[in-house]
């Protein structure tokens, strides 16, 4: 019999008068990958609180190792034998990798009779893994896959009884999400229990021996490994939101609009490749290491090494990234609502924000933004006139960030990891938003560490690894990726 590690039985929980966890019912067992997929953010952020510390809940129970750990009559605010590794590291960057794991833990006296040889002892951690790591090194100094791999080392050494990952896949390349994926697998051979939180249900089928699907705080089902099939989960997400998966069509794909010739940086080595005017592109990167020098170079923020860029045949040299939109460039960021959004303007000034910059200025005079609020209203809604954009729903933030580049109608725009943090309802808003820029003709470039969804808008794939050009794929190639997380509905 399957000894049982975590057991939530009809949890309700309710925040601000919100409920967050709806008579939410969990069961994971020892060594097992449980993957959890999030349709939409709700009871995500109160799940992993009441996995992690035994909170107040309004109804329930929680069981932890096979005892009652809390339930709605009694909490008591202890914590439980479990961590999360998320996105946001909790390792101090300012402190080496050996204190991180033994001196940063509630429960270091069982590793005092160490305490003269740490290194020694985590060596024999990473030695089992096949990796490199020195106890000695400033965590400050380590890439991202390298801090995933110290967080899970730390809750291993401390005998956690379950970790949860949580959204880890836009964090570290392909390559390196397929290894931790075999570190995971490794520790459940010796008693590990695993949480696997994330928004796209094929990234799950790859590493989970069940998994379940959430909406509104609620499971609305469990799937077993013999269930792990596109056709079985569909049903539960797709429906209402297919006509959002439109397929692009006659778009003139002929005449050159980018082109990287022979291009050197530190991390680029004689790269060459070329997009083609109206094309949506997506730019994978194996390694993690060619994205961010593409988009520097593209900002202005890096300099070339050696070799050229061409945008329409013209030799591109933007000296900063605020100026490249006067180019016919623009950019949406990973996590734009962060990152492109100004709290203290209306809707209708961040809509309009960069008119007046773009290639082809335009004055903002009164009959100009009657004519763009005739224009974007019936998109947008009344939200246009909104003078506090706090107050609107997510996904129409990334209506005003998508329809801000629209707007402006730039040659090109590079969309950095966009459907990174979102749930599923929100990656097919993404993929909706996506297409209304095609339409509208302007040529876009996915940059991408994950090909999950970026498939379903793409025209063309091109591959980069160590630095170079691998291999490049047309859409009626990309059933060949299949395996890898994508549905080209």
């Amino acid at each position: 019999m399957k000894s049982e590690i975590l057991r939530l039985e009809r949890v309700t929980t309710i925040k601000e008068g919100n409920t967050s966890l709806n008579k939410f019912n969990l069961h994971i067992f020892k060594s097992e990958i449980m993957g959890l997929v999030c349709l939409n953010i709700t009871g995500k952020e109160s799940l992993v609180e009441v996995i992690k510390q035994n909170l107040p809940i309004h109804y329930g129970r929680v069981y932890f190792n096979e005892t009652l750990v809390n339930n709605y009559q009694h909490s008591t605010m202890t914590l439980n034998a479990a961590v999360e590794i998320k996105e946001n590291s909790s390792l101090v960057e300012n402190l080496t990798v050996k204190d991180n794991i033994f001196l940063l833990n509630r429960r270091q006296k069982k590793f005092t009779e160490h305490s003269w040889n740490y290194n020694k002892l985590l060596h024999s951690y990473t030695e089992e893994l096949g990796i490199e790591i020195e106890g000695n090194e400033l965590v400050a100094k380590l890439g991202n896959f390298h801090k995933l791999v110290v967080e899970l080392l730390r809750a291993v050494i401390m005998d956690t009884k379950l970790i949860v990952i949580r959204d880890i896949s836009n964090l570290i390349s392909s390559v390196e999400l397929a290894k931790f994926h075999d570190f995971l697998r490794y520790y459940t051979q010796k008693g590990f229990s695993f949480l696997y939180i994330c928004s796209h249900h094929e990234e799950a089928f790859k590493i989970c021996d069940r998994m379940c699907l959430m909406r509104d705080g609620r499971i609305l089902k469990i799937f077993d490994k013999s269930e792990f099939d596109n056709e079985k989960i569909s049903p539960f997400y797709i429906g209402e939101y297919l006509h959002l998966l439109e397929l692009n069509a006659g778009v003139n794909l002929n005449k050159n609009l980018l082109s990287f010739q022979n291009v050197y940086t530190k991390n680029l080595h004689a790269l060459n490749f070329t997009i083609k005017k109206g094309e949506c592109t997506v730019l994978l990167d194996r390694d993690n290491t060619v994205l961010t020098d593409i988009f520097n170079l593209m900002t202005g923020e890096l300099k070339l090494e050696k070799g050229n860029i061409l945008l329409e045949e013209t030799t591109y040299n933007v000296k900063k990234k605020e100026f490249a939109i006067s180019y016919g460039v623009a950019f949406i960021l990973e996590n734009p609502t962060q990152t492109m959004l100004f709290k203290e303007m209306t809707y209708l000034q961040n809509l309009c924000f960069m008119v007046d910059k773009k290639e082809n200025p335009v004055s903002l005079r009164k009959n100009v933004v009657r004519s763009i609020i005739q224009e974007y209203e019936p998109i947008v809604g009344e939200e246009i006139y909104e003078p506090n954009i706090s107050h609107i729903s997510l996904p129409s933030l990334y209506n005003l960030i998508y329809y801000k580049i629209h707007l402006c109608k730039p040659k090109i725009v590079f969309c950095v990891q966009p459907f990174a943090g979102a749930d599923m309802y929100l990656r097919l808003h993404v993929i909706h938003l996506i297409n209304q820029l095609i339409k509208k003709g302007i040529t876009v470039v996915i940059l991408a560490v994950n090909i999950a969804d970026s498939l379903v808008v793409a025209d063309k794939l091109i591959v980069f690894e160590k630095g170079r050009l691998s291999s490049e794929y047309t859409r009626s190639e990309f059933s060949k990726f299949s395996s890898e997380g994508i549905s080209l509905m």
